[in-house]
């Protein structure tokens, strides 16, 4: 976690004490942007060679982009990682994120205890994951063959988990400093584009269901995922910046191609339809500005 200080070195010299003491003055005035989550939070996107890495080009760095024409500055500290969920931001341990206080949410707490009333912002994306871990094989490639027990656990988690993530976000930051949370979008629904959508899939459990099935499924189980979410944070004062409805999540309606148009923005805003690089769930280049966008449309002035 990085961390900034400003010292002052005692000076003889009146003028050196004067810059010294003016360079203070602006210190205090600096405020953060504090960005928290899971890969949206950092860029996320997939290279040439299909490779998730960070970048610095997520809605975040638009977001800070446009906090910093804001007299005196705006400091961008992001502390979002690939692949964290509600259980791994609680308690850390997620692949790749590592954190000397121990767990995402412990390194947001004593940032903003370290720097209270310099916090202009927080944006936290969080409870994506719970679902979407659930659609990867061992290899960790996205699967149509949806865990459904692992679905139901992590269901579970997000209700015991994202209660106690806002509560303490709220206590650390304070009742002044503005919070906005993300919703989750669902890049499963592009399972509407197997060509032989409405056949019947084979799964493990010998179950017979469809790609549709299997896709209308994981948009109820995002909607409860973000029904919880909303609830939690509703309960702590924190804005809620919902990006399932920028996505028209439950628009089944055709376009002219035929293609309904919630399956439409996935396809846009996202890598999963992407035969190069995809498929992917994160947001590419347009759905970063579109989420940029809307969380600007709800920040406080």
């Amino acid at each position: 976690m990085r961390r900034f200080a400003w010292i002052c070195t005692a000076a003889a010299v009146a003028l050196l004490a004067a810059s010294c003491s003016s360079e203070d003055n602006n210190a205090a005035e600096m405020q953060y942007y504090l960005s928290l989550g899971d890969g949206l939070t950092v860029g996320a996107q997939p290279d040439d060679s299909g490779d998730v890495l960070e970048t610095a080009t997520g809605y975040t760095n638009l977001v800070a982009s446009a906090l910093s024409k804001e007299p005196p500055g705006v400091q961008h500290v992001n502390l979002g990682c690939i692949g964290e969920t509600t259980i791994t931001f609680l308690s850390g341990g997620a692949e790749g994120c590592e954190y000397d206080e121990g767990s995402q949410l412990d390194a947001a707490v004593e940032f903003l205890e370290q720097h209270k009333g310099k916090v202009r912002l927080i944006t936290i994306s969080i409870g994506g994951e719970n679902l979407f871990s659930c659609a990867r094989d061992e290899d960790g490639a996205l699967t149509t063959d949806i865990d459904r027990e692992c679905v139901s656990e992590n269901l579970q988690k997000v209700s015991e988990d994202a209660p106690i993530i806002a509560q303490r976000l709220r206590e650390a930051a304070g009742d002044d400093v503005e919070i906005i949370a993300l919703t989750a979008y669902n890049p499963l629904l592009a399972m509407y584009l197997q060509e032989e959508v409405t056949e019947v899939v084979a799964t493990e459990d010998d179950d017979e269901r469809t790609y549709q099935d299997t896709a209308n499924y994981t948009n109820g189980m995002l909607a409860a995922i973000n029904g919880t979410l909303n609830d939690a944070y509703n309960a702590e004062n924190i804005t809620v910046a919902n990006v399932a409805t920028l996505f028209d999540v439950d628009n089944f309606e055709e376009n002219d191609d035929g293609t309904p148009a919630n399956v439409h923005n996935v396809c846009q805003y996202t890598w999963m339809c992407d035969t190069e690089r995809g498929p992917d769930i994160h947001l590419n280049q347009e759905g970063a500005q579109e989420v940029a966008t809307l969380v600007q449309d709800v920040m406080r002035e």
